[in-house]
């Protein structure tokens, strides 16, 4: 996987995270008035990248942790006994063959951005509420903003689950299929060499 896209990868799920954590501060601090010539600087767009950035490796890492306990089992173990023989036939693939690896990354790209915004949506769904309930009540649109985000954010939440599940699926399937393929392949190989030796 190239730098670029391990780069745009974290600062889409840095993206999610910054949003719900800018609406925790914004309703404990309140929603600062900005100043328009510092949003416009490079110093400002270079802080900013920065923060999103490291907020999707924290993110990310957030996500693996608690998808990997709740959700990842029952779907891996549809395809593999353990988590070892998944990893076995991964190492296999990227070992083998360069093609069939650059598929799986992009995929893993996918997966790894449903599951990173499937955690940042919940969370959204948690904060914004309270951004507006303590920031915005007095506002007539504050209660249809705060049912209908909140109803948004838990419908992106689980849509992103969803996606993340499905994704994980495909993936576990073709990594299996791909690993038989390449061990048959090279018994094959093994097979006719000794025949010619």
């Amino acid at each position: 996987m190239s730098t670029t896209n391990l780069f745009v990868e974290l600062l889409v799920i840095g993206v999610g995270a910054s949003t719900w954590i800018g609406f925790a501060l914004a309703s404990a601090v309140g929603v600062p008035n900005a100043d328009a010539d510092l949003l416009k600087s490079y110093l400002f767009l270079f802080l900013g990248l920065s923060i999103i950035y490291v907020l999707g490796v924290i993110s990310d890492r957030f996500a693996d942790f608690v998808f990997d306990r709740l959700f990842s089992t029952p779907i891996r173990t549809k395809h593999f006994t353990d988590k070892r023989s998944y990893q076995d036939a991964r190492r296999l693939i990227f070992r083998t063959s360069e093609r069939l690896a650059d598929q799986h990354e992009y995929g893993r790209i996918r997966i790894r951005v449903a599951r990173g915004w499937a955690v940042n949506a919940a969370l959204m769904a948690m904060t914004w509420p309270i951004l507006v309930s303590t920031q915005f009540a007095d506002q007539s649109w504050s209660q249809p903003a705060l049912v209908s985000g909140t109803i948004s954010f838990i419908g992106l939440a689980i849509a992103c689950w969803w996606t993340w599940s499905q994704l994980c699926e495909t993936e576990y399937l073709k990594i299996k299929e791909h690993a038989e393929f390449l061990r048959a392949e090279a018994s094959s190989m093994a097979s006719g060499a000794r025949r010619a030796a």
